[in-house]
């Protein structure tokens, strides 16, 4: 049945990927003067393949995994999902207004990029792509309705705060004053109902 194969398929995919994107930019951030000394090309020939091998290890492991903890097809929790999946596409599409490709995947955190956004949506909340990530992943995780799936986004949300954990101390080191007044008027996950003026500067 297709509904059956595709929440299989949900629930393979966050098993795979959410631990391979948490290292990603865990290697990113927390090494990032080393890869601004050594450029971009050793950068991504070092990181690319251990994240893709991260990937490959949790997917060719958690297909049992995953089939065991089916919890079977629940269409509540799969339109609640879907609803939820909406609105992180609504943020992403947000997010995408204020950052091009190469500083969505990491690219101008190698470069050492000059400025920081704390505009529109980033003067609701320092990380919207993460915010946008965590709502997708609960929403996939609802659709999905798999044990396994429900573990990894359990996983995911204290990942995401050890990556802007790693993210801030490298922006402060970048920004100085100006990303420590941001820190302290804007909140990082959770935004707020109304946004400050703020000025225009860059971060992801």
């Amino acid at each position: 049945m297709f509904i059956d194969w595709l929440r299989f398929g949900l629930a393979v995919m966050l098993w795979a990927t959410i631990p391979a994107g948490i290292a990603y930019w865990l290697l990113i951030h927390g090494f990032v003067d080393y890869w601004r000394r050594v450029g971009p090309a050793p950068t991504w020939l070092v990181v690319i393949p251990a994240c893709l091998l991260i990937m490959a290890g949790f997917w060719r492991w958690g297909g049992g995994i995953v089939d065991r903890s089916d919890l079977g097809t629940n269409m509540g929790l799969f339109a609640a999902g879907v609803v939820l999946w909406g609105i992180s596409v609504i943020l992403d599409r947000r997010t995408r207004d204020h950052l091009d490709t190469p500083t969505m995947l990491g690219v101008r955190e190698v470069e050492g990029a000059t400025v920081l956004l704390d505009r529109g949506l980033y003067g609701r909340v320092r990380h919207p792509r993460y915010l946008s990530l965590v709502i997708a992943a609960i929403g996939w995780a609802m659709m999905a309705n798999h044990g396994a799936s429900y573990l990894m986004v359990a996983a995911l949300i204290p990942g995401v705060w050890l990556v802007v954990a790693v993210e801030e101390q490298e922006l402060v080191q970048r920004f100085g004053d100006a990303y420590m007044d941001y820190r302290e008027r804007v909140p990082a996950i959770i935004p707020r109902l109304s946004s400050p003026s703020g000025q225009q500067q860059q971060n992801d």
